[in-house]
């Protein structure tokens, strides 16, 4: 994985799985996250396919419960640092999920 924004949204969207931050999503979603994943950590993979990996695993990300007890502040800030280099506004993605 050489393109460094995708592997700091890997990384957050691990770490806020292994904290049970989409544990609320569909089999569906979580395999598709899983999959967007596995095509981000391979090396012979076209511009496209990260491309459209990434801002799938990044929509999915934006499903993520930023509530669960077990989420760090580490975690979060590094989701909030990834979607702000995307032009996602974090804070709209928060406030989303409370209305």
């Amino acid at each position: 994985m050489k393109n460094v924004p995708y592997h700091l949204l890997v990384n957050a969207a691990g770490q806020l799985m292994q904290q049970h931050a989409f544990d609320h999503l569909t089999d569906d979603k979580l395999s598709r996250m899983q999959n967007c994943i596995r095509t981000l950590s391979q090396e012979a993979v076209t511009k496209e396919a990260i491309n459209a990996s990434g801002h799938e695993l990044l929509d999915l990300c934006r499903e993520a419960d930023l509530y669960v007890d077990t989420a760090t502040p580490q975690s979060l800030q590094q989701l909030f640092a990834v979607m702000s280099y995307f032009g996602v506004d974090a804070q709209s993605a928060v406030t989303e999920e409370v209305y």
